[in-house]
């Protein structure tokens, strides 16, 4: 166990009431053979900031992740955040590729904001329960940019080693595109006639599989690894 892991350990017992790290752990593990349907923490995309950073509080947060498909774990707090942005922007139409679970799009779906949102993939990423009942429109996000030609688009967690964001700029109907998601320095850095900046607020409340040990009182603290950032066309 490194020092991280068993830090987020210690400040973990008295939240799920274990009198010592080795009864957290062994419990969890055992979580994690039934495939955590047993385990008291719940994910819900619609819930509260608070109560899914509770998932983050979890030594197995990667595997739990993993059981079920979660890459941004989505909270209430962020998706207003989200969808307030996107609805400033008044870009027309907008897309989300890498859709995955569906999870994003329906939050977003549900605030009114207009999109359409696809993945390629031969069986719906996650395991049940489902979230939502909406399901990505199965198709190559490529064909997808061709399709409907979007002013916006929308990524979340884009697959590690790709670069989709070549094909976004080179897209001439693509105004700007978000990406959420583990920052990296080269795909999310600076391009010709194109400007970046974060978005604050819905940054503030990002969640990831990777935040292991959340600070509850202080969201906006800005060390976790998920980023939401804004890039625009000049």
């Amino acid at each position: 166990m490194t020092r991280c892991e068993w830090e987020v350990c210690l400040v973990s017992l008295e939240l799920f009431g274990y009198k010592s790290v080795q009864e957290k752990i062994n419990q969890e593990k055992q979580w994690m053979k039934n495939n955590f349907t047993d385990c008291p923490v719940k994910y819900d995309p619609e819930a509260a900031w608070r109560d899914n950073a509770v998932i983050c509080r979890l030594s197995l947060l990667k595997p739990y992740c993993d059981t079920f498909g979660i890459y941004q774990i989505l909270n209430r707090e962020f998706n207003d955040a989200l969808a307030a942005e996107v609805k400033k922007l008044g870009l027309h139409p907008i897309l989300e590729v890498g859709a995955g679970n569906g999870d994003l799009a329906a939050v977003l779906r549900s605030r009114g904001v207009k999109l359409e949102a696809v993945d390629n993939y031969a069986e719906p990423p996650g395991k049940e329960p489902r979230y939502n009942v909406f399901k990505p429109e199965n198709m190559d996000y490529c064909d997808a940019l061709v399709k409907y030609k979007p002013q916006l688009v929308i990524c979340s967690w884009m697959p590690q080693g790709c670069d989709w964001t070549r094909d976004f700029r080179a897209t001439s109907s693509v105004a700007a595109y978000i990406l959420i998601g583990e920052e990296d320095r080269v795909i999310w850095g600076d391009n010709p006639g194109w400007r970046s900046r974060v978005l604050k607020e819905p940054n503030k409340w990002s969640l990831c599989r990777l935040d292991n040990g959340v600070d509850f009182e202080r969201p906006e603290l800005w060390w976790r690894h998920s980023k939401v950032v804004l890039f625009e066309r000049i």
